[in-house]
């Protein structure tokens, strides 16, 4: 059995974090490995490994986006 823990998998539209960049992001969709995440007020997605989403605590949201 992996040590490793098993990735987060959101559900399309959901909010979550990316605790690499130490952001919250829209769940667009996965392709070719990497999640695709857009900032909540609209703009322009990025990537990040699967291991890095993570789903919003309560109080999470602190207002940070993405800037693109």
């Amino acid at each position: 059995m992996s040590d490793r823990a098993k990735a987060y998998v959101p559900r399309e539209g959901e909010t979550v974090r990316d605790s690499r960049r130490r952001l919250n992001g829209v769940y667009m969709d996965t392709q070719g490995g990497q999640v695709y995440l857009r900032p909540e007020g609209g703009g322009v997605e990025w990537t990040v490994r699967p291991e890095h989403v993570a789903p919003l605590a309560d109080g999470c949201g602190d207002g940070e986006e993405a800037e693109g």
